[in-house]
């Protein structure tokens, strides 16, 4: 692992910006994470069989940003609890091993895209986005 003075928001923002620079959307990194996401099984590509996945694309990046709001401010946002209910046993009713896997995609996209890649950086992105999906697991009976 890395140094244990290694200040991960930081790692995180800067492998943010190699890959999304100022908060643009970049379809092909989105396009790249569905390929893994789904490619992973098959089960979770036919959660996605009916979806609009140029718009879920974009529900993507929002979402990413909704997360790492959580992460910086701690504050509950309607996105954030819109983006739970969605998610809850009521709606999708996406289980908590799925959020792993979601992790994990994301992870090797991030992997493919960033050029600086490397441990600390992905679990940077693993502990940027988890108190948001901690968030999401806790309301998924709620």
């Amino acid at each position: 692992m890395g140094n244990a003075t290694i200040n991960y928001g930081d790692v995180f923002d800067a492998s943010f910006h190699r890959i999304l620079g100022d908060g643009a959307f970049n379809p092909a990194f989105t396009t790249r994470f569905y390929e893994i996401f789904l490619g992973r099984d098959p089960a979770i590509a036919d959660r996605f069989s009916n979806t609009d996945m140029s718009a879920q694309k974009t529900m993507l990046h929002d979402s990413l940003f909704t997360l790492v709001d959580f992460y910086r401010n701690r504050v509950l946002t309607p996105e954030l609890r819109r983006l739970a209910a969605v998610h809850s046993r009521a709606q999708h009713d996406i289980p908590a091993d799925l959020y792993t896997r979601w992790v994990n995609a994301l992870a090797a996209a991030v992997a493919e895209f960033d050029p600086a890649y490397d441990e600390d950086v992905g679990l940077a992105w693993r502990l940027v986005l988890s108190p948001g999906i901690t968030y999401m697991r806790y309301c998924y009976d709620r």
